[in-house]
């Protein structure tokens, strides 16, 4: 998302007006930028659209995580499903 002056706030705004910032954000699935002194500071994120990003980066873990399983596997070092619950605390 780019920043634009729908989505832009300052941290007066923040301070004035929280509750009907945090309305913006969840009518409108997308982020409010807080700016303090010109320069961005924070991202108000709906709880919904922090969920769906928490999901990503964790499906992204998980397939570096395969890969370099993958990559150790064609080295000829193999492990038993238990042993890898345990290096990785599964």
């Amino acid at each position: 998302m780019i920043p634009t002056a729908q989505n832009v706030k300052t941290i007066t705004d923040l301070r004035e007006r929280a509750l009907e910032l945090l309305d913006q954000v969840k009518k409108s699935a997308e982020p409010v930028y807080v700016f303090h002194r010109s320069k961005p500071k924070a991202v108000i994120l709906s709880i919904e659209e922090f969920s769906k990003l928490k999901e990503l980066i964790e499906d992204l873990e998980d397939s570096i995580l395969a890969r370099k399983l993958e990559r150790s596997v064609g080295k000829g070092r193999y492990f038993s499903l238990s042993a890898i619950k345990k290096r990785h605390m599964l």
